[in-house]
């Protein structure tokens, strides 16, 4: 079961194992779990001896901000501006 979700009043709150939560992130498990060290995503629930998962809530805010960041260079600016005076093939 990938998702385990709980009603509480008009918020459904959802839990996501770490392999699932990587392929949405589309990084490695590994890198899904640095993302956890570091605190950028979770905090990393215990279901049991063997088991954890992270809440949905999280991963879904990673992958927005993720998006955020890449918007303004996606987002009609058209090629990146070359700093430097010489451009390979425009001399």
């Amino acid at each position: 079961m990938e998702h385990q979700a709980i009603t509480s009043g008009a918020r459904v709150v959802a839990l996501e194992k770490v392999p699932a939560a990587a392929r949405r992130m589309c990084v490695s498990v590994s890198q899904a779990y640095r993302e956890i060290k570091a605190g950028r995503i979770g905090p990393l629930v215990k279901l049991g001896e063997r088991s954890s998962a992270i809440p949905s809530e999280s991963v879904d805010r990673w992958i927005s901000s993720r998006i955020a960041e890449a918007s303004p260079q996606q987002t009609g600016q058209g090629r990146p501006v070359h700093t430097s005076a010489r451009v390979a093939g425009h001399e």
